[in-house]
């Protein structure tokens, strides 16, 4: 029956329709096309089969990412609906560009008349089609394995995303999938278990592992208590000994074992560095800070061990680290503060507030130092303008307006100090020079470098000794190219070979850094973990293939480059002081 006349006095326009049909508690819902509203769809029945007449109503806004706990802003997402007879679930699945980016989740509270944002479903699990027809199917409880994550197939119908929703992190899975158009997820569970592999963290989960059950008696430990720990208790002592933080307390509270083998200790500061001193390698880590759980993790990238902190009590707008050098994070936190973290110490150093939200930020040396200069650009519609602070001299910001004589404004990114000069990164992957900002007085900027011809993709800029580097890195990720700069001709110019040189890439903030191991030489380091042994995923010179390493110098090819976390991510080298 037509309902478009009905939707227009909704939506109040003609060229709506309706998705996502579902049920909850006996009745229809659909989703609007536009993504912003949730129809109630009556289906009144009078006279038996004689007389049908469809009444749509609306029942709720369609919540948006501006709603999320953890929101950051993705322009591309596609709303989904689902009901499961006495529960109403909405999932918001955001792309950055053509790059799954997050995915949200809300409930529908039926007492507060409100979505709510879900932090976690336990062993409940969604499915979602965007191959076919962007069907969902939902299970509560079908197996702790699967349990726990949204499964997204892609567009392409040939991979499967798995997104932890407790942790907020992608993971990739293969599937077998069915041909034909019929249920696809329950085809894929019921008799298909064999075809099935998947990812949860950084822990393959195989069809024949077992799960151990611990039986834990009021008075002593049992003999036989967990054959997933059934070590020597000297063992269990010596491994607390290696812990630190929040490590040490989730290992506490395991067994009774680990629990009389960990003393409580009167954790500080000198303990957990002390602890975790130990265990600070030549290559940065790379760092995570999940909000949710309140706890920062450590990746080594070249063993892959995982080392946690909680973190500090205060928060990270916009999911983003400003900019991460010296051991030093710069970010900001409430009330639109910057804020420098230092996540091995402790220390806490707040700035003084500009007079507008800066885009992009670096600082020269450690805030610890009588130089340290942090420099922030504000890109819009009232001006680019350039702010500039020296921590331990001024109590407030420089601002200086930038003129680009009538052409578009710039936008700058990863700013790199060499000396007393800041180079930065045009959007196009020109590069410019900004000329003594220290004496902040007077500056002239100038173009150093033009843009590349026919290179598509992202840019990073990254500085090797005195030599600026230009890694660009295809659209698809399908290619990873490093540049020098020519200074004297102001051309780019291919290399092929870093040398004794490593790169770590980050959103913000690029390192090279000369390699202690021969092993880690020649290589860029990507943000992104491996789903199958959750290594960091890198890029090597010599073979011009994306790897991890399996063992300490072996490495292993992978086949499609593993997910950025969502969280606040950094590479980070580690400081003590």
């Amino acid at each position: 029956m037509p309902y478009n006349r009905q939707l227009k006095g909704i939506i109040g326009h003609y060229d709506g329709f309706l998705q996502c049909l579902t049920s909850y508690n006996g009745k229809v819902y659909a989703l609007c096309n536009d993504g912003k509203f949730v129809i109630q769809v009556d289906v009144i029945v009078k006279d038996g089969e004689i007389e049908i007449h469809i009444k749509l109503l609306l029942f709720a806004r369609f919540p948006s990412p501006s709603h999320c706990l953890s929101h950051t802003w993705f322009p591309v997402y596609i709303p989904l609906l689902k009901g499961t007879g006495t529960e109403l679930f909405c999932i918001i699945v955001a792309f950055n560009e053509a790059t799954l980016a997050n995915v949200y989740l809300f409930k529908w509270v039926m007492a507060g008349m409100r979505w709510e944002e879900m932090v976690d479903i336990k062993d409940d699990t969604f499915f979602v089609n965007l191959a076919r027809d962007y069907s969902v199917y939902y299970s509560n409880a079908i197996t702790s394995e699967l349990g726990g994550y949204i499964h997204i197939c892609d567009e392409m119908g040939k991979m499967m995303y798995s997104f932890d929703v407790e942790d907020k992190a992608f993971s990739l899975s293969s599937m077998a999938y069915p041909t034909s158009h019929v249920s696809l997820w329950e085809c894929s569970l019921e008799g298909g278990r064999e075809d099935f592999e998947l990812t949860r963290g950084s822990k393959r989960v195989d069809k024949d592992d077992k799960i151990a059950v611990r039986s834990v008696m009021d008075g002593e430990v049992e003999l036989n208590e967990s054959r997933l720990l059934n070590l020597p208790f000297h063992l269990l002592v010596t491994i607390m000994d290696h812990c630190t933080g929040v490590e040490y307390m989730s290992f506490r509270a395991t067994c009774k074992s680990c629990h009389l083998a960990a003393p409580l200790l009167q954790w500080s500061n000198k303990t957990a560095l002390t602890r975790l001193h130990k265990y600070s390698v030549v290559s940065p880590w790379l760092m995570v800070v999940n909000m949710n759980r309140g706890i920062i993790t450590f990746t080594d990238p070249i063993l892959g061990d995982k080392y946690f902190m909680k973190r500090p009590h205060v928060s990270i707008r916009d999911n983003r680290i400003r900019c991460s050098r010296f051991g030093w994070l710069l970010f900001y936190s409430d009330y639109s503060i910057l804020v420098f973290f230092n996540p091995f110490t402790g220390d806490i150093r707040k700035l003084p507030p500009a007079w507008y939200y800066l885009d992009t930020l670096c600082f020269s040396t450690p805030p610890t130092s009588p130089d340290c200069m942090v420099v922030g650009f504000k890109e819009g519609g009232n001006g680019s303008c350039v702010f500039i602070h020296v921590v331990a001299r001024e109590q407030s910001w420089v601002m200086i307006r930038l003129d680009f004589g009538g052409a578009t404004p710039h936008r700058f990114s990863f700013p790199t100090f060499s000396d007393r000069d800041l180079y930065v990164l045009g959007d196009k992957g020109e590069v410019y020079v900004f000329k003594s900002l220290f004496k902040l007085k007077g500056y002239g900027y100038e173009k150093v470098a033009s843009a590349i011809d026919n290179c598509e993709g992202e840019y990073f800029l990254v500085k090797r000794n005195r030599q600026f580097l230009l890694v660009t890195v295809g659209k698809s990720k399908e290619y990873v190219e490093v540049f020098k700069l020519n200074v004297s001709t102001k051309e780019w110019e291919k290399i092929y070979c870093l040398g004794r040189y490593m790169i770590y890439i980050c959103g913000t903030t690029c390192l090279c850094i000369e390699a202690e191991a021969p092993e880690m030489q020649n290589k860029i380091f990507f943000p992104r973990l491996d789903s199958k042994n959750g290594n960091v995923v890198f890029y090597s010179l010599e073979t011009r293939m994306y790897q991890r390493f399996h063992g300490s110098k072996n490495f292993e090819e992978v086949v499609g480059v593993g997910w950025e976390n969502v969280f606040p991510h950094a590479w980070i080298e580690p400081t003590w002081s």
